[in-house]
């Protein structure tokens, strides 16, 4: 468990498919974007995945 206790939710990870539908892109484009490192995500094994907050940081500030 993280340090203060507080993990990670099932909300907060998500999939390149979820990704792709939060912001209305093809699921190709979302693992483009992952692989030049433009969009935020981990590797676990062949998948990949997203943190929301992470995202929604990146989205407010205008970085993508």
């Amino acid at each position: 468990m993280p340090v203060g206790g507080v993990g990670l939710t099932r909300d907060q990870v998500m999939t390149a498919t979820e990704v792709a539908e939060l912001l209305a892109l093809p699921v190709s484009t979302v693992y483009y974007l992952a692989r030049q490192g433009r969009l935020p995500a981990s590797r676990l094994g062949r998948a990949y995945r997203f943190l929301r907050p992470a995202l929604e940081r990146l989205l407010e500030d205008g970085g993508w």
